[in-house]
């Protein structure tokens, strides 16, 4: 018997993998779910491919308890709550920004799904499960709402940080543009939104808890936004709430982003959390010895001077400065680690430098036993990419309170 999740994962040779596919995700899935039912969702593809990886378990299958064949501790950063209070999906789930702050909040994960393969591999690290991919395999018009609510564990609260795509059909009725008898079908090229309205359709959540882009109201005209309020409210009978919120009380880095929370009932009680205190201040996260290959070449700091005075002449585009340490950074995003500019760290008598990963990590409020990617590249694309951990540890824990004041979780 095996004693630790990383020797399971020695003997099913997940090393020698380059992608992660649904086959690591029913494993991973099943084994993170042995006693709450969700692994009724997992069970059956999930012991096919580990009696593929593991032909001496074949005669063992049979057994209800299987799970317990190799029991063993989680050794992973990020395990789920021993003792959990609420459970919850992760769609669009990135590195797990959500799924550090719910199970900060004693909520278990029962589902995860992101298509990038580096973000799995940097997720499964830190938490010992592997999302699903393309979230279309589960909601096409191929599969039937009863597959769906068996494919799909229950859940209290659904999160997403979904990618807004124009819509097309602003102004129609979101019921006549998703009015098939089979569900939400997409009709406008990909929009992955009406994946996640068909996820939630059938299984009827709670909450529902996204997150976007600080522009995303006025996205596509305002049609991307009045098409999600309209399907959440009069489609599937949720009531609405949104805000922008600014990281920078929370993280010494400016970061607005769009969000919402949506309850199936009526709830008065929900606010936004609000911090009464000063912006933190970068100067807090910064790491003191840190390697030469971040400071930036004499060509590219010649290169950003030169293209900001150019770029503040003409009074648009382009500009990179020195940060300033006393302020939140600006907002880092994907593409940070190609040149820096976003937020390039002044050094005494020497070039600026470009933030390390673990100081990308610590702009977003993940922990420091995070585990970062072995690419910097692929780090730097990753908590560009992500939400900032306690910002929606905070919306949580008010969408937890407003929920006992009007029906406990």
């Amino acid at each position: 018997m095996k004693s630790s999740y990383s020797e399971i994962k020695g003997l099913l040779n997940f090393k020698k993998d380059k992608k992660f596919t649904n086959e690591h995700a029913y494993i991973t899935h099943y084994l993170q779910n042995d006693v709450n039912g969700a692994s009724k969702s997992f069970k059956s593809p999930a012991i096919k491919y580990l009696i593929e990886r593991i032909p001496e378990l074949n005669n063992k299958v049979n057994q209800p308890d299987f799970q317990y064949l190799v029991p063993f501790k989680w050794d992973v950063p990020f395990p789920s709550p021993p003792d959990k209070k609420f459970r919850f999906i992760d769609l669009f789930a990135g590195i797990g920004g959500f799924r550090i702050a719910l199970q900060n909040l004693g909520g278990k994960c029962v589902f995860s799904s992101e298509i990038d393969n580096s973000a799995k591999q940097t997720y499964e690290q830190n938490f010992g499960e592997y999302p699903f991919g393309d979230l279309r395999e589960f909601t096409s018009k191929n599969v039937s709402d009863i597959e769906l609510n068996q494919l799909i564990p229950d859940h209290e609260i659904l999160t997403a940080g979904f990618p807004c795509q124009p819509f097309s059909l602003a102004g129609v009725s979101a019921r006549n543009h998703l009015g098939l008898a089979h569900g939400f079908d997409d009709k406008s090229q990909g929009n992955l939104f009406f994946d996640i309205a068909r996820i939630i359709s059938v299984k009827k959540p709670k909450v529902v808890f996204l997150e976007n882009v600080k522009n995303f109201k006025s996205h596509d005209e305002g049609k991307t936004f009045e098409t999600v309020k309209s399907i959440l409210e009069n489609d599937l009978d949720y009531d609405f709430h949104f805000e922008v919120i600014n990281a920078d009380r929370w993280v010494p880095q400016k970061r607005e982003r769009f969000f919402m929370v949506c309850f199936r009932k009526q709830n008065k009680n929900f606010i936004f959390p609000k911090l009464e205190k000063e912006p933190r201040k970068l100067k807090e996260i910064l790491e003191s010895d840190v390697l030469e290959k971040y400071t930036i070449s004499n060509k590219l700091w010649e290169g950003h001077k030169r293209r900001t005075k150019n770029n503040l002449e003409r009074g648009t585009g382009f500009t990179a400065f020195e940060a300033n340490l006393e302020k939140p950074s600006n907002t880092i995003v994907a593409r940070y680690g190609k040149d820096g500019k976003e937020c390039l760290i002044p050094q005494k008598d020497k070039n600026p430098r470009k933030l390390t990963p673990r100081e990308c990590a610590r702009l977003q409020g993940y922990p420091e036993n995070f585990i970062l990617p072995s690419s910097d590249a692929a780090a730097y694309r990753q908590f560009g990419n992500s939400v900032a951990v306690p910002v929606i540890q905070a919306i949580t824990e008010n969408i937890l309170k407003s929920m006992k004041l009007v029906n406990k979780i």
